[in-house]
């Protein structure tokens, strides 16, 4: 030992402690290289060093292995605890500098409440690390195996987590508390069947930066009123990357999540959040979910989602009862819709373009959408679909290269305001059921076979809207479908400008081609169900249960009727 009274030898490191209290100044104990079975107390201003780096061992067979109140100083150890605690700072402040921690019991460093510990350039094996209102930094650190969480923030602690590595905890890499926050730097996590960083209760926080997370259920989760910012995180291969439930209001931004089983961002259960120029591709599922669960609109803050791409998903965004605010999202090659609406769903779109998708938009039960310069292309089977009693309105937007154009049926309605239609493979727009659609100052280029279609009893509403070079009709309607076309113009060089039903007016048409009424014609004739074959899936008018598989190469179909056995058909 060096210290006040000169060098000396001690045969333990508890008697060199002991002395060690004794004094009112700093010491210093130098430990020989070999293994020390002990249980130690460390009081004072004291600094334990091993004599050689990585030489010494301390064991103890019950914990906690080493207690300490005071200014601590721990170096270059190894610690194992048998049973128990590894390292407990009661109070004062410890430093540990190039340790290694190892436990069977629940905590590998116990920071208790008013201590401030600094962990640097450790190791911490087994248990948690625990910080119970109290502060400090774990730097440069790996944290690995931990039966719980690796590290755990409660009870008003604040904590910085730089440059650390933690690899296969039971619970959370970290884990945070109400009334506790954590700030997170350059971290590296991996291999959590949960959620890697959990931040939960009022008043929690969690501020990360520029980590990768990785192989987890979660990666991020807000939850129980927490805040907390998250920038330039990268996550692979989770379950979910960002979630936000319960009243709590994160905001993301600039970050990448690749390959998630099922949604990129999810916000559910009254969550709130701000997601800005993120990256979500390869998602199983959804890229971005916000589930509502019949809350008052508003009551728990907003989703505000700007300056993200979502790619290579099933599903880009889907909204179910809930309210949310998109603005210049981006929605790339997904494989069945790019925008779902689902139930009390309430969502604004400004700007949003999505592609080489199958389905653009589908809206279904009382969901509300409203869309401002949208641009929606290559949509290979449907750019737009309201059914049930969906209500959407698109204003100032572009639909174009897709397979048919729009679509409403049962007692939806769409708005089409100030938008262009353009280069579709079967049809235009199409109202079906009771459904209403309304077309204002709108044009239709090389729609297909036909411009606007009603059929049903659905009602139509076309004002100032130009038909160009449709192949066969501009407006065509059957049934009962009733309504007005006023001050529209159809022009293509053969075919049809209308053909219609007594229950439709047209007033003020624009055309050189022919206009035709007749009662006889109905929504049985061939051009209809040459219409209700484009989709490349299957199409069902009335209601349907069961599964439906879309793009399959082999498909089972197995229908039973009241008294009838099973019937498989391949």
């Amino acid at each position: 030992m060096t210290g006040r009274a000169g060098r000396r030898g001690h045969p333990t490191i508890q008697s060199a402690l002991d002395e060690a209290a004794r004094s009112f100044g700093e010491t210093r104990i130098l430990i020989a290289p070999g293994t020390y079975v002990e249980q130690l107390v460390v009081r004072g201003n004291v600094s334990l060093v091993a004599k050689e780096p990585g030489s010494v061992t301390i064991r103890s067979e019950a914990g906690p292995l080493l207690d300490s109140d005071g200014t601590v100083s721990l170096v270059a150890l190894r610690l194992i605890a048998d049973v128990g605690e590894g390292v407990v700072c009661r109070g004062g402040s410890l430093e540990a500098r190039e340790i290694d921690v190892e436990t069977r019991g629940p905590v590998t460093l116990w920071a208790a409440p008013g201590a401030r510990v600094e962990a640097r350039s450790s190791i911490f094996r087994g248990g948690r690390v625990l910080y119970s209102n109290a502060s400090g930094t774990i730097e440069n650190c790996e944290l690995v195996d931990c039966p719980d969480n690796a590290i755990a923030v409660i009870d008003g602690a604040r904590v910085g987590v730089r440059e650390c590595r933690i690899e296969r905890p039971r619970f959370s890499a970290v884990k945070v508390e109400a009334g506790s926050s954590v700030t997170i730097t350059a971290g590296r996590f991996s291999s959590c069947a949960q959620t890697m960083v959990a931040v939960l209760g009022a008043g929690a926080r969690a501020d990360i930066e520029a980590t990768i997370i990785e192989d987890t259920g979660t990666a991020i989760g807000f939850a129980e009123g927490a805040t907390g910012t998250v920038r330039d995180v990268t996550v692979r291969q989770a379950r979910h990357g960002f979630s936000s439930r319960s009243g709590a209001n994160p905001t993301v931004s600039g970050c990448a999540v690749v390959g998630c089983v099922e949604t990129g961002i999810n916000v559910s259960e009254r969550g709130a959040g701000t997601f800005r120029e993120c990256v979500i591709q390869d998602a199983e599922a959804i890229g971005v979910f916000v589930k509502g669960d019949g809350a008052e609109a508003g009551q728990w803050g907003a989703v505000d989602v700007s300056g993200c791409t979502v790619e290579r998903s099933a599903v880009g965004i889907a909204v179910e009862g809930a309210e949310a605010r998109f603005r210049d999202v981006r929605l790339n090659r997904l494989r069945f819709a790019g925008i779902r609406l689902l139930a009390d769903a309430a969502a604004t779109f400004d700007a949003v373009r999505v592609s080489d998708t199958p389905v653009g938009l589908d809206a279904r039960g009382k969901s509300t959408g409203t869309f401002t310069g949208a641009t929606v292309i290559g949509c290979s089977a449907l750019a737009l679909s309201a059914v049930d009693e969906a209500r959407i309105v698109i204003a100032q937007s572009v639909i174009a290269d897709a397979g048919c154009g729009g679509g409403v049926q049962g007692t939806a309605s769409l708005v089409l305001k100030r938008s262009e239609l353009r280069d579709l493979e079967s049809f235009g727009l199409i109202a079906m059921g009771t459904g209403t659609l309304v077309v204002e100052d709108s044009s239709l280029l090389r729609p297909g076979a036909i411009g606007v279609i009603g059929i049903h009893d659905a009602f139509l509403e076309v004002r100032d809207t130009t038909v160009t070079d449709a192949a066969d009709i501009g407006f065509r309607v059957l049934d009962k479908c009733s309504g007005q076309i006023l001050g529209c113009a159809v022009t293509a060089a053969a075919g049809l400008a209308v053909t219609k039903n007594d229950f439709v007016r047209v007033i003020g048409l624009t055309s050189a081609l022919r206009t035709i009424t007749t009662s006889s014609v109905s929504a049985q004739d061939a051009v209809v169900a040459h219409v209700t074959n484009i989709y490349n899936t299957p199409i069902f008018i009335g209601p349907v249960s069961g599964q439906v598989a879309v793009g399959n190469g082999s498909v089972e179909q197995v229908q039973q009727r009241e008294g009838e056995v099973d019937e498989r058909q391949p």
